[in-house]
C-alpha cells in the first residue's frame, strides 16, 4: 500500500529551467516519483537537486490530528480541489507519521472506489483511532446529497465544539488541581523536613508524656521519614492503577460523577449540549430528523438520558412530535420543550437545536465556575487547618515538656 512508502518521503531543493529558459530555484516535499511528475507538469527541466530525507514525528493519531485533517480537507475541497488531489496535497505536507499513514490509506481506499466516509472509517482502524460513528454519519449525509464540502464543514464545526468544550473544562480544573498538587507536596515537606527536627528533641520517655495529638503528629512524621520511598512507590502505584482502570475498563467516569448530587445537574447540561449540537448540525446538513436523533443517541454516557431520546425516536416514527415526548419527562426543562415545539412548527429544528446546545453549554460553564469557586477556598482552608494542627501539636509538646521539667 502507498503508506508503506513512508520512509521514502523527502524534501527536494532544486534548480531548473522554465520553458522560457529562465533559471529558477524551488523546494518540493514528497517522494522522488512525485517530484518527477511535478517537474513534468510544470514544464521544468531539472538542472540539479539535493534530496533531504524528511523525518516524520512519531506519536499516536489523536483527535487534534483528525480535526486538523478535516479542516484542511474542507478548505481545499471548498476551493474547488478534487478530493484525491486534496489528499495528495495533505500527504505531502504531513509532518506526523500516523497522519501520513491515515491520509495515504484514505487515498488508497478512494482509488478502490470507496466513498470518503467509508475510506475514513477504514483508515481510522488502520492507525488505531477510535472514530465516532457520528462523524461517519455526518460525512455520509454529505455524500447522499452530493455536497461533501458541506458535510466536512459540519463535521469541522462539531469537532471544534467538542474540543473547545473539553479544553475549557481542563482549563477550569487546572488551578484547583494545581492547589491540590501543592497541598500534597506541602504535606510531604512538613512530615519529611519540619516534624522530624522536633521529634529529635524528645526522648522516648518524654514522647509518652506529651499530649496524644502531639504524639500522633510526631510519630507520623517519623514514620513518613523512615518509609519515604515505600510510601511514594505505593502512591505512584495507586495513581497509575486508577488511571489504567478508568482507561481500559468499561467503567465510565461520567457515570461516576453523575451519582454526585450537584454534579449530576452539570453532567445533564453537558450531555444535552453535545446531543443537541450534533442533532442541529446534521439537520442543517440535510439529514432527516429521525436519522439525526438516532446518531445523537450514541453520544450519551448516561442511560437515563439515552432512554429518553430512544423513546423520543420510537414515538417520532409513530408520528408524534419530539417536544410532546420530552414534555413528559422532568429532566428536559419546560422552556426547552417550548423552543422545540416552535422549531417543529416553523421547520427550524436545526437552528433551534444549535441554540439549545449553546444554552446548555452556557449553563454548564456557569455551574462549573460555581463549583470551582467553592472548591478553591475549601482547599486553602484545609491546608490552613493542616498547618495549624501541626503548629499547635508541636507547641503543646514543647509546653508539656517544660511543665514536666518544672
Amino acid at each position: 500500500m502507498r503508506y508503506l512508502e513512508l520512509q521514502n518521503k523527502s524534501e527536494f531543493v532544486y534548480e531548473a529551467l522554465t520553458l522560457s529558459g529562465k533559471k529558477i530555484n524551488g523546494r518540493y516535499a514528497g517522494s522522488f516519483k512525485d517530484f518527477q511528475k511535478y517537474l513534468k507538469s510544470q514544464g521544468l527541466t531539472l538542472l540539479s537537486y539535493k534530496e533531504k530525507k524528511v523525518k516524520l514525528k512519531k506519536g499516536q493519531f489523536k483527535d487534534d490530528d483528525f480535526a486538523s485533517i478535516v479542516e484542511e480537507l474542507y478548505y481545499l475541497i471548498n476551493s474547488g480541489v478534487k478530493v484525491d488531489d486534496a489528499l495528495k496535497l495533505l500527504i505531502k505536507s504531513a509532518s506526523k507519521e500516523s497522519s501520513y499513514k491515515f491520509l495515504s490509506f484514505v487515498l488508497e481506499e478512494l482509488k478502490k472506489g470507496s466513498q470518503l466516509s467509508s475510506a475514513i472509517k477504514e483508515a481510522s482502524k488502520e492507525v488505531g483511532y477510535k472514530i465516532s460513528p457520528l462523524y461517519i454519519s455526518i460525512l455520509s449525509s454529505g455524500e447522499e446529497i452530493g455536497n461533501v464540502a458541506y458535510s466536512l464543514n459540519t463535521l469541522k464545526e462539531f469537532i471544534d465544539f467538542k474540543l473547545t468544550t473539553a479544553s475549557e473544562v481542563k482549563q477550569a480544573l487546572s488551578y484547583p488541581l494545581f492547589l491540590i498538587g501543592m497541598s500534597v507536596l506541602m504535606v510531604f515537606f512538613v512530615f519529611i523536613v519540619v516534624v522530624p527536627k522536633f521529634t529529635e528533641m524528645f526522648s522516648a520517655d518524654e514522647m509518652d508524656k506529651i499530649p496524644y495529638i502531639s504524639q500522633l503528629v510526631l510519630k507520623t512524621g517519623l514514620f513518613v521519614n523512615e518509609n519515604l520511598f515505600l510510601i511514594l512507590g505505593g502512591l505512584s502505584l495507586v495513581v497509575v492503577g486508577i488511571f489504567l482502570y478508568f482507561k481500559f475498563s468499561d467503567i465510565n467516569f461520567t457515570k461516576f460523577l453523575y451519582k454526585i448530587p450537584y454534579l449530576k445537574e452539570m453532567i445533564i447540561e453537558l450531555e444535552l449540549s453535545r446531543a443537541f449540537n450534533s442533532m442541529g448540525m446534521m439537520i442543517k446538513g440535510g439529514v432527516e430528523i429521525d436519522k439525526a436523533l438516532k446518531q445523537s443517541i450514541s453520544l450519551f454516557s448516561i442511560d437515563e438520558l439515552k432512554s429518553i431520546f430512544v423513546e423520543g425516536l420510537s414515538e417520532l416514527k409513530k408520528g408524534r412530535r419530539l417536544s410532546e415526548v420530552f414534555a413528559a419527562t422532568s429532566i428536559i426543562p419546560p422552556n426547552v420543550v417550548s423552543m422545540m415545539s416552535v422549531g417543529e412548527t416553523s421547520a427550524t429544528m436545526g437552528e433551534v437545536s444549535l441554540s439549545l446546545s449553546q444554552r446548555f453549554l452556557q449553563n454548564f460553564k456557569i455551574k462549573t465556575k460555581k463549583v470551582l469557586s467553592l472548591l478553591e477556598p475549601v482547599i486553602v482552608v484545609f491546608m490552613g487547618l493542616f498547618i495549624a494542627i501541626i503548629v499547635v501539636s508541636i507547641m503543646l509538646a514543647v509546653i508539656s515538656i517544660n511543665d514536666i521539667a518544672m
